[in-house]
């Protein structure tokens, strides 16, 4: 009789390739296989009763800022990895812009080594790419790099130091970079916003003297998302970049991408749940917390993403997790060009999907494969991640997708509490098990494991020696 480490009975497993009742036997933290339930088998060191709970692949959140190294009164490695756990999320990929921004071998080196102590979740890094650092670009695949990402427009003055080296300003400048990563091969991540645009109408509503949350809207309209979209993607088209086009707000993006793909474009793109839930008009309501680059914004803007989501225009839903404090915030009140982009949502990606599948008619398959599945094969992880076949890593996830509740901000693990948009919301689906690699990682009720437990995740061009 087989023997194994962890076996968790009785779920309905829900995978890729079906929804059935089912029991997931793990051995030395890669499933062994998924087998119809009442198997016998010898004593292993954990059985989970999963009676009337799914059984879901560990989510992937690919686009998270942990604020770890620099700015951890923000966030730090730990309580962002334990807020992923407790959402249901076994894996994520963090941004390079840490203090300081990841531009370089040894920054990228010495990140890895930072934050693996840190951890409860298995991590990526993404690395900053500029045409100031092209020569380094390689250097930093070579030594794990998942991806590259690079903004198109350009920080306030005040915040440049955050950004140093992950930005350009005009589309000759992104041809550049990206020439240096299609000859890499990884997927290079793309924020679209274009610069000039942004740049003039910031400078004319600062002079007529708008402080106001509805003038941070108006200087990022949505011309400035589609342009700069259309760009990034006509750009990949002429170096053969890989492009993935990130946090996807309006309609024009979603059909310029829609448009790619039918051409034949290597392209993939995302949003996130805030630009799902919340259009211009509510989010002005929450003051500054609802400041995040894209904004919010309009009503026609949501139906098109979910248009999206539901025929593969938009692969993946990440949370674009991006932590500040309250008083950071609580700057903008007065003058909202005084409080930082960003929110938290790490943690509640997944129940936030799940509300949202209720009410767009969309199924809990339909979230894993967003949030998960799709994922790992965006950025070439699924041979390891993204779904339960024998072999793969024991990423997994036990939730009640029926359970209804309602969400308290100061229940959450991130530093960042006092600015959750999702604050006294009613949720569905809460996670009750969370497992990486065969190790339980966190438990409702009970906690989380020591840090330290999640492991760096190398991307396909990585070699030790660099």
């Amino acid at each position: 009789m087989a023997s194994f480490d962890l076996v968790i009975r009785n779920g309905t497993v829900i995978a890729q390739d079906g929804i059935r009742p089912a029991d997931v036997f793990v051995s030395d933290g890669k499933i062994a296989k998924v087998a119809a339930s009442g198997e016998e088998f010898a004593s292993p060191s954990m059985v989970i009763d999963a009676t009337g709970l799914s059984v879901i692949p560990g989510l992937i959140d690919s686009h998270v800022h942990f604020r770890d190294p620099g700015m951890t009164h923000k966030e730090d490695f730990e309580s962002g990895s334990k807020g992923a756990a407790a959402g249901g999320t076994t894996t994520v990929f963090d941004m390079p812009t840490t203090q300081p921004v990841v531009t370089n071998e040894k920054l990228f080196r010495e990140k890895i080594a930072l934050v693996s102590s840190r951890s409860i979740v298995d991590f990526g890094l993404i690395a900053a790419a500029g045409v100031e650092n092209t020569s380094e670009l390689e250097r930093m695949a070579r030594a794990g790099a998942i991806a590259f990402k690079t903004y198109t427009v350009a920080p306030p003055a005040e915040r440049r130091k955050e950004y140093e080296g992950s930005f350009v300003k005009t589309p000759g400048e992104l041809l550049e970079v990206m020439e240096k990563t299609a000859e890499i091969g990884i997927p290079h991540c793309i924020h679209a916003e274009e610069d000039s645009i942004i740049d003039f109408l910031t400078r004319k509503l600062k002079g007529e003297g708008r402080m106001d949350i509805s003038a941070h809207f108006e200087s990022r309209p949505s011309i400035s998302e589609e342009i700069a979209v259309r760009n990034a993607i006509l750009l990949a088209e002429a170096s053969g970049c890989r492009v993935h086009l990130l946090h996807l707000s309006t309609r024009g993006a979603v059909e310029a991408v829609r448009e790619a793909k039918r051409r034949g474009v290597n392209v993939t793109s995302e949003t996130c749940p805030h630009y799902l839930y919340f259009t211009t008009k509510e989010a002005m309501a929450m003051g500054p917390n609802a400041k995040y680059n894209p904004p919010a914004r309009s009503r026609e803007d949501v139906a098109a993403l979910w248009v999206g989501l539901k025929d593969g225009t938009i692969d993946i839903v990440v949370s674009d997790h991006a932590p500040h404090s309250r008083d950071e915030k609580q700057a903008g009140l007065n003058d909202v060009w005084k409080a930082p982009p960003g929110t938290p949502g790490v943690e509640t990606r997944l129940p936030a999907m799940i509300q949202l599948a209720h009410t767009w008619g969309a199924t809990l398959q339909d979230v894993i494969r967003l949030c998960s599945t799709s994922v790992a094969k965006a950025f070439n992880i699924y041979q390891r991640k993204g779904d339960l076949k024998a072999g793969m890593d024991a990423d997994i996830c036990v939730i009640d997708p029926n359970e209804e509740w309602k969400l308290d901000a100061t229940e959450l693990q991130t530093k960042a509490k006092g600015t959750v948009l999702y604050g006294s919301m009613n949720m569905r689906g809460r996670v009750r098990y969370t497992f990486v690699r065969g190790n339980l990682v966190y438990e409702r009720g009970v906690g989380f494991c020591p840090p330290g437990t999640g492991r760096f995740l190398p991307g396909p061009l990585h070699h030790e020696g660099g």
